[in-house]
């Protein structure tokens, strides 16, 4: 039988507010390891509206940061693996990831973490920083209506195309985008946003924001061959590092996709570590090319992300799921 989503959210509520969610994570601490969250967003928006794809409304971001810095300890990418591989202690560290580099990122979510004391890293897409530009996943959205016939949600739809165009070339891509424009008609211009430039960059990074590569045009790196995947890597860590002056040590795998084939070419590239889209916590014997994460931006109340993350607290340290 499956359950109401709306009973589902009335449970993720209970759960929250009945404090059985601070009692899971306390009870998760009395292992022997430590353990590693990282939490990943795309976009952060104002809080009077909500762009809907990929989008989390600034102040419900806000109570997401408080919630993870009052239940753990708040690192860096860099110190929360420092701790997970080389700690004694059964701690969870936490952090925040960001990926693409758009703008808002600086404009909503820096300032909230910048409040807190909260670390975080962007992966950057270096062949658009500073520019204005339309992501085709954007695009997608801001094509198709509110609800299509079959009365499926946006948002929803959005996610069933999107998902299967990761792994298509640039030309069916943009070939199923026409049709979509041929279909709705949207009204008025598709107008790329802006994304972060160099000098917010800096600012960010002189304020406790890492950053590091997300390949240079977002393409899926299993569809390359290995000169164009070792492009896209030592390419982006390239750029990066001459205009920040730092080291690149990290790295997110773009779509979250890859295989031993590209694992193997980001160490090539220079990375100590790469982030996935699988799902879950990190462990002492984690793959640090292969580092699990949660997804934030989807769950738009903090009861929701508490139960989230509560209960993959206790899942077993080998388990590793999409």
């Amino acid at each position: 039988m499956t359950l109401n989503p709306r009973l589902k959210d009335l449970a993720k509520d209970i759960f929250y507010y009945s404090g059985l969610s601070r009692m899971l994570l306390s009870f998760s601490c009395y292992r022997r390891h430590p353990k590693f969250l990282i939490l990943t967003y795309h976009k952060v928006c104002p809080s009077s509206r909500s762009d809907g794809y990929l989008g989390i409304p600034e102040d419900v971001f806000e109570q997401h940061v408080k919630f993870i810095k009052d239940n753990f300890k708040t690192v860096s990418m860099q110190d929360g693996l420092k701790a997970l591989y080389e700690g004694g202690s059964s701690d969870i560290y936490a952090t925040i990831n960001f990926d693409d580099g758009y703008m808002d990122n600086y404009l909503y979510a820096y300032p909230v973490l910048k409040k807190y004391k909260v670390p975080a890293t962007v992966f950057l897409t270096t062949d658009f920083v500073g520019k204005a530009h339309i992501f085709w996943w954007d695009k997608v959205f801001m094509i198709i209506p509110s609800s299509d016939t079959n009365g499926i949600d946006k948002i929803q739809e959005a996610e069933r195309i999107n998902f299967s165009l990761r792994t298509k070339s640039e030309r069916e891509i943009q070939a199923v985008i026409r049709k979509l424009e041929e279909r709705f008609q949207p009204q008025g211009k598709i107008e790329p946003v802006l994304m972060l430039g160099w000098k917010e960059i800096k600012e960010m990074k002189a304020n406790g924001i890492d950053f590091g590569a997300h390949t240079k045009t977002h393409r899926n790196l299993c569809m390359l061959n290995d000169d164009e995947a070792l492009e896209e890597l030592i390419g982006s860590k390239k750029e990066i590092e001459e205009n920040i002056c730092e080291e690149i040590k990290g790295f997110s795998y773009p779509f979250g996709i890859f295989d031993e084939r590209v694992k193997g070419l980001v160490r090539k590239a220079g990375f100590e570590y790469a982030r996935s889209t699988l799902k879950g916590f990190n462990h002492k014997n984690a793959d640090r090319f292969l580092l699990t994460s949660i997804g934030g931006g989807a769950l738009l109340k903090t009861s929701f992300l508490a139960a989230r993350i509560s209960i993959d607290s206790l899942k077993p340290d080998r388990e590793i799921y999409r």
